[in-house]
């Protein structure tokens, strides 16, 4: 009895197996295990694949109202590229929701990371990495992610840029300097049952910023290469830097400076030494691999620098992740005023220019002010407190031969101090944040979580 049993529990397990691995199969950007799938049980795969199915109906069904809201208080975000609204606003790269939903990471202005666990019943912060600097008015903080995705459970590398000193601050004449980049590796902390129940981060390096380095504007990561805009004494260039080549405390490490843009933009590493560049007068995509390794900077009046094509005309202060299907890579691009997507091809042998679709404008002035940029779906707060969520009518993204009725528009409330919205498409979960004041001065950080999937329905 008990071996038919063990039997046919088996032949249920194997079935849920196969549903889920043909809806990871299935899907361009699939969503990730945060375990080995082998830890999973029945019940658990079975939910796994509920969970995924019911946020896509959560978020694409014409009455969109979440199954669950719920608010929680964290830690008071550090200082990067500001994005709220005012001088207390919520800092750009400094809230990230890790693929899955389950994760929220909080910078401070210390360079702590603290880890937000969004299933629990309770949700309180944990200290991932501790204090990297002291706090001053004048510190600054940058964060980016980078997944491994060969990895079959969640892992992935941080990025920081730490900033101590303000910009017109000379390292010779400052006691206090200090500009740094570091590189973690965060994994999954499990328990005996083989169930998650924390991260864990790993110092692996760090380096110091040259001196040219006066400000740190936007970060990218992939592999061993570090890609970051920065403003220095002359103009505002595209760096990349081999991490694992430039780690310990020698400013003599080469760079690539890459490309010549505009304190305000995007940066994001590809893969094929691939860097798109986007400012408020252009976007490009440059070979980085071409750009010598040097120790200096060039020469502004008479250096060019090559690109594999550069599109002008366009204003580009944000831009999504970069979602890679094959060798065609999807990303949107715009500022507050409007948005397009971009989808090119990435192989080392094309130069054609992208395809640009222009999203449709937004129903006031600043309705993309603040922005999550998905790969289905898009959400906007604008500076009256709406939030928005749009979904492309095309598979997957927009395209060319439907560049008009790009999304289905749903406003869902109205909360004039939220700000910062994120989302994880895969589990239908969205997180934003809450302004709080005390005496005029953000004090903390309050988030509010709010779950589309259907499986959260009480």
């Amino acid at each position: 009895m008990r071996e038919a049993y063990l039997s046919e529990a088996t032949k249920v397990r194997n079935i849920w197996v196969h549903l889920v691995n043909e809806h990871v199969l299935a899907n361009p950007h699939p969503p990730r295990f945060e375990r080995p799938i082998e830890a999973y049980s029945s019940q658990e795969l079975e939910y796994l694949l509920l969970l995924w199915k019911s946020a896509d109906h959560g978020l694409e069904t014409s009455t969109l109202h979440p199954s669950r809201e719920r608010t929680f208080v964290g830690v008071k975000t550090g200082r990067g590229v500001r994005t709220g609204y005012g001088q207390n606003g919520a800092s750009d790269k400094l809230i990230h929701l890790i693929k899955g939903g389950r994760w929220l990471l909080v910078v401070e202005q210390t360079g702590a990371v603290s880890c937000y666990d969004l299933d629990a019943e309770t949700i309180s912060g944990v200290r991932l990495i501790p204090d990297q600097m002291e706090f001053t008015n004048s510190s600054r903080v940058l964060m980016t992610l980078d997944y491994a995705t060969h990895s079959p459970i969640l892992e992935f590398t941080i990025a920081l840029s730490l900033q101590d000193a303000a910009l017109w601050e000379e390292p010779l004449t400052s006691i206090r300097y200090r500009r740094t980049v570091q590189i973690w590796r965060v994994g999954v902390v499990l328990d005996d049952t083989r169930h998650a129940v924390g991260l864990t981060a790993t110092f692996l390096a760090s380096f110091p910023h040259r001196p040219e380095i006066l400000g740190v504007m936007s970060l990218s990561l992939l592999g061993p290469m570090i890609a970051f805009t920065s403003i220095t004494d002359e103009e505002t260039y595209a760096f990349v830097v081999d991490w694992t080549q430039a780690s310990g405390n020698s400013l003599e490490y080469p760079w690539r400076v890459v490309q010549w843009t505009m304190p305000r933009g995007y940066i994001h590493l590809l893969p094929g030494s691939r860097l798109l560049v986007a400012s408020t007068r252009n976007f490009s995509l440059c070979d980085y691999s071409i750009a010598p390794e040097t120790t200096s900077l060039p020469d502004p009046p008479r250096y060019s620098f090559p690109v594999v094509w550069q599109v002008e005309g366009y204003t580009c202060m944000k831009g999504s992740s970069c979602f890679l299907n094959k060798s065609t890579v999807r990303v949107v691009l715009g500022y507050d005023l409007t948005l397009f997507t971009v989808s090119f091809n990435n192989t080392s042998v094309s130069n054609e220019l992208p395809d640009i679709v222009q999203l449709p404008p937004g129903s006031s002035r600043f309705f993309y002010a603040q922005t999550f940029l998905g790969h289905k779906h898009i959400i906007a707060m604008d500076t009256s407190g709406y939030m928005t969520i749009m979904s492309y009518t095309s598979p997957g993204f927009a395209t060319p031969g439907n560049p008009t009725d790009v999304f289905r528009k749903y406003t869902l409330f109205n909360i004039p101090a939220a700000c910062e919205p994120h989302l994880d498409e895969d589990s239908g979960r969205i997180v934003y944040v809450i302004e709080q004041r005390k005496r005029g001065v953000l004090d903390h950080t309050e988030f509010a979580v709010l779950d589309f999937a259907m499986v959260f329905k009480q």
